[in-house]
């Protein structure tokens, strides 16, 4: 929470630091150009360069920022203007934003001493103007701390939605965890748990072939020996998925890595295009790495292609990844739904599965392919970034 916290004041400092900008400016419009003295003027660019400073860089000034002795350096400079400019006047409004800045950074403890250290400078400059009367000594003084106030609410406000965001992000990766133990299930079901059956059923028979045939009892225990490296293999990958899966990662260095992978296992070229500031919420991010492993090995299988791309982009509607390779290609009808069809009609469920994983989180698989013209899938999801391209 504390980093969306931190983002989140650092544009609320922000807003605040343009805010006094402008009424400064606002200031400088009002007040007649022979007040413009050497006394007003250098107090000004002192306040305006602060102001300045913390909009163009409020995350490394926030740090500093949030120590109330800041904004008692802040109040003083405020107060050089005020003394030298007139305290009644429209420079007033701009040292408000003080106070409101001290309610967002502090609450109550930190607004509290730069609320009356404020007050107190006011004070000091009001004495200076002859025409003092009750309206300038108490009513413009109870601006401070009602800034302030607004501030603190501000800051709550942000607290809340840092917890709802982090709430929701926690959910997330629950969700994320839940989907992936429902994707490992899946997975030691289509592999490791049909080829330890098949291991089981061959031992089952071996006795049998050893009374009949020596030479085909052989070949079978030769077939369990296999059958059980395939199995060992298998376990480990899912082992390695169920430790990372690629979530402790960035999107797109999950996305290089596992192409990159790919590539030193198969021996085909892999190009990789990807934008590196993509990133997609947990369950997302989890559906969209499996299709890609699906997607590789269905080309691995039936494509035989010399060079694949692999990519990772962004466009108006969202995220694209997609796969294209360049290898013999198929027949493949204009609809989606009839080339699912076809495909789950000849016992192909890969496609099937990499549609259903899209649909589940809201995307949108498509399969494009020609016979000699190789294959391209793309998966559309709704989110959200220059492009790098390596070649493995």
């Amino acid at each position: 929470m504390n980093g969306t916290l931190s983002s989140r004041l650092s544009v609320t400092v922000r807003l605040l630091m343009y805010a006094r900008l402008l009424l400064l400016a606002m200031a400088v419009v009002l007040v007649p150009s022979e007040q413009f003295t050497p006394t007003v003027l250098v107090p000004m660019g002192v306040v305006a360069a602060i102001s300045l400073a913390v909009a163009q860089m409020p995350r490394r000034l926030l740090p500093l920022a949030r120590r109330p002795l800041a904004l008692a350096v802040d109040a003083a400079a405020a107060y050089l203007v005020l003394q030298a400019a007139g305290a009644f006047g429209p420079y007033f409004l701009f040292s408000v934003v003080t106070s409101a800045l001290a309610g967002v950074l502090y609450e109550w403890r930190g607004l509290l001493f730069v609320c009356a250290l404020q007050i107190a400078l006011y004070d000091l400059a009001a004495r200076s103007i002859e025409s003092v009367n009750l309206q300038a000594v108490v009513a413009l003084p109870v601006f401070y701390p009602v800034a302030g106030c607004i501030g603190v609410a501000v800051h709550r406000l942000l607290v809340q939605f840092a917890e709802a965001e982090e709430a929701r992000r926690r959910a997330e990766v629950v969700a994320a965890s839940a989907e992936e133990r429902l994707r490992l299930a899946r997975d030691m079901h289509d592999s490791l748990a049909k080829t330890l059956h098949g291991v089981a059923l061959s031992a089952a028979a071996l006795p049998a072939w050893v009374r009949k045939s020596p030479e085909r009892a052989e070949q079978e225990a030769q077939n369990i020996a296999t059958g059980a490296k395939v199995a060992v293999a298998e376990a480990r990958e899912l082992i390695a998925g169920l430790r990372d899966g690629g979530q402790s990662r960035p999107l797109a260095a999950a996305v290089r890595q596992m192409a990159e992978d790919w590539a030193a296992g198969t021996g085909v070229t892999v190009v990789v295009v990807t934008e590196d500031d993509v990133e997609l919420p947990p369950v997302r991010r989890a559906e969209t790495l499996a299709i890609l492993k699906e997607a590789l090995t269905n080309v691995e299988r039936h494509a035989a292609a010399r060079t694949v791309q692999v990519g990772l982009t962004t466009d108006d509607r969202g995220v694209r990844l997609w796969v294209r390779d360049d290898g013999k290609g198929f027949e493949c009808p204009p609809e989606m739904a009839d080339l699912t069809t076809d495909l789950a009609r000849g016992g192909h469920y890969g496609v099937v599965g990499m549609g259903e994983r899209a649909r589940r989180v809201g995307g949108e698989l498509t399969l494009a392919s020609s016979p000699g013209k190789g294959s391209t899938l793309t998966v559309s999801l709704p989110e959200v970034h220059g492009a790098r391209e390596t070649v493995r």
